[in-house]
């Protein structure tokens, strides 16, 4: 299981902070992509933005994940 926490437009597209994910061993944050992308179909209008992290470090999408990891999902951000 890893859990998802989704940040700024993110959080609203999705309409939650976080959630939790049971993925196959050997899953990558590609594949917790994937699935929020099933499960929030709305954050489709942002996802080539989106970054992630694992565990605080910025990571690619070819990350592998591991039971207890926690992913953030990083939309774009403005701000002065």
């Amino acid at each position: 299981m890893v859990k998802v926490l989704y940040f700024a437009s993110a959080q609203g597209l999705a309409n939650l902070n976080s959630e939790s994910m049971y993925l196959k061993e050997g899953s990558s944050v590609k594949d917790v992509a994937a699935e929020m992308l099933r499960l929030h179909p709305d954050l489709k209008s942002i996802e080539p933005t989106i970054r992630y992290s694992v565990n605080f470090e910025i990571a690619e999408e070819d990350a592998p994940l591991h039971d207890g990891d926690e992913v953030a999902v990083l939309p774009p951000v403005a701000g002065g």
